[in-house]
């Protein structure tokens, strides 16, 4: 007898996992009724910029009432986004701009969506969490060479290069004069290089600034003292008698440069020229220059 009751309850236990089997199986072809989720990974509610609400988006497979909410780490709504509402099949999209009911900013962390599907009877938490972060990161400017510039293509000193590193990964910004220029690509360290072809020569103020994932600005770095210069004449003004030697110093980074006083020219190496006044007194202009850029003075000759 004992042994019939034995036989009879396996067989019960195999029938059992035997349903539970065909009923796993059922569940595992029937297809999810959210699809292809996409929520946003991180974001700032302060920040004032793209980034500053979350997206919570999906495909519905079948029409149904939703109840969508914002849980915390520890499993509490804390923002409640839709109540019951009806949705028919197909793409939906919803922003979350990172606070409670009562309308206040989260504290920074760690945040995930859950869905309940009223028809369904079913609640699914997506496995994509949200991360708040409201903080922007630290920027330091570890290099930052040459101060002075000539981009004109002779390959010495054309651009600027200024080397950073970031607390997190960052879009470093470039801003000449205020005025944003480059945007780096995501990363916690790289380089800004800065080719300002057909500016103007003379002194620009640059700073950088820093952008990180959730959109969060820095303040500006700087800023530092930039000379765009191709050629210079050390003096606006030069006097001299009649055939008298003078002197003035000439800054570039061209190996070579020309020059024309009056109607004299010449070439020269050297970053003091040396040259002579002309015989009638006058004022002569004494222009050097260098790929088409030059700078002027005026030699005013006078009798004795």
């Amino acid at each position: 007898m004992a042994r019939h009751l034995r036989t009879i309850l396996v067989l019960l236990l195999l029938a059992g996992t035997a349903a539970a089997f065909v009923v796993t199986e059922e569940l595992k072809l029937e297809p999810d009724p959210i699809a292809r989720p996409r929520i946003t990974p991180t974001f700032s509610p302060t920040c004032r910029c793209e980034t500053q609400t979350a997206q919570i988006a999906f495909r519905l497979r079948q029409s149904d009432r939703l109840t969508l909410t914002v849980l915390d780490e520890d499993g509490q709504v804390i923002r409640t986004l839709l109540r019951d509402a009806s949705f028919g099949r197909g793409n939906h999209a919803f922003g979350w701009d990172g606070r409670n009911d009562s309308g206040q900013v989260v504290p920074e962390g760690t945040y995930r969506p859950h869905i309940e599907l009223d028809k369904l009877d079913r609640a699914i938490e997506f496995p994509r969490r949200i991360r708040v972060d409201t903080t922007p990161a630290e920027l330091e400017i570890t290099r930052l060479r040459p101060r002075v510039i000539s981009p004109d293509g002779d390959g010495r000193a054309d651009e600027l290069t200024i080397r950073y590193r970031a607390s997190e990964p960052v879009n470093a910004l470039l801003l000449v004069d205020g005025r944003q220029e480059i945007k780096t690509a995501l990363r916690r360290s790289g380089a800004i290089v800065w080719s300002p072809k057909e500016r103007r020569r003379g002194p620009y103020r640059v700073s950088v600034a820093a952008v990180d994932a959730a959109g969060n600005r820095s303040r500006p770095t700087g800023p530092f003292d930039v000379l765009i210069r191709y050629v210079d004449i050390a003096a606006e003004v030069i006097r001299a008698r009649p055939r008298a030697g003078f002197s003035v110093r000439v800054s570039t980074d061209a190996r070579r440069y020309s020059w024309r006083l009056g109607r004299r020219d010449g070439s020269a190496r050297v970053r003091i020229l040396r040259l002579r006044a002309p015989a009638t007194p006058g004022r002569y202009p004494l222009v050097v220059e260098v790929s088409g850029r030059r700078d002027a003075a005026l030699v005013v000759v006078r009798r004795p």
